[in-house]
C-alpha cells in the first residue's frame, strides 16, 4: 500500500497543502490529511493552539502553533484528501517495481489491486514485461 510519506514530489498536491508542507513539513501535513482529508477543519488561534488540542496530538503542538499563526480564526475550509497525488504516486511506484523485478501478481497482491488493474497501471506508463522474465514464470 503507498504511504502518504512516500510522496516526492510535492508540485502533485493541492495549492493548499503544498502550503502546509511549506509551513510543517511533508510528513505532518500528509498526517495531518489521514487524519481529516476531505473533512471540513477549523485550525484554532495561537492562543487556543493548546497542547491537548486533537490537532496538536496528530501533528504536534509545534506545528499546530505554525499552523495558527497563518490560519487561525480563519471560517472553517475542507482539507484536501490529495487522492490525485497518491494514485500518480502510487501507480509510478508501480511501474517503476514492474519494470526493475516485481510481477503483476506480484504488485497486485502488495498494492490490494487486481493484476489486471496493475497490468494496466504499467501499460498506460508505456512498459512491456522484459521477455525473459515472461519465460521464467513457465518453469
Amino acid at each position: 500500500m503507498t504511504k502518504l510519506a512516500d510522496i516526492a514530489d510535492t508540485r502533485m498536491l493541492p495549492p493548499l497543502l503544498q502550503d502546509f508542507e511549506r509551513l510543517i513539513g511533508l510528513q505532518a501535513t500528509l498526517t495531518l490529511v489521514q487524519a481529516y482529508g476531505g473533512l471540513r477543519i477549523y485550525i484554532p488561534t495561537p492562543a487556543r493552539a493548546q497542547p491537548d488540542h486533537p490537532m496538536a496530538k496528530i501533528i504536534g503542538h509545534a506545528n499546530l502553533l505554525i499552523l495558527a499563526e497563518v490560519y487561525g480564526a480563519e471560517s472553517h475550509f475542507q482539507l484536501p484528501k490529495a487522492h490525485h497525488a497518491l494514485v500518480a504516486l502510487r501507480n509510478s511506484r508501480i511501474a517503476k517495481a514492474y519494470l526493475t523485478a516485481k510481477t503483476a501478481r506480484e504488485l497486485a497482491a502488495e498494492y490490494c489491486l487486481t493484476e489486471r488493474h496493475v497490468e494496466r497501471i504499467v501499460a498506460a506508463a508505456g512498459i512491456k514485461a522484459p521477455a525473459d522474465r515472461r519465460q521464467s514464470q513457465l518453469f
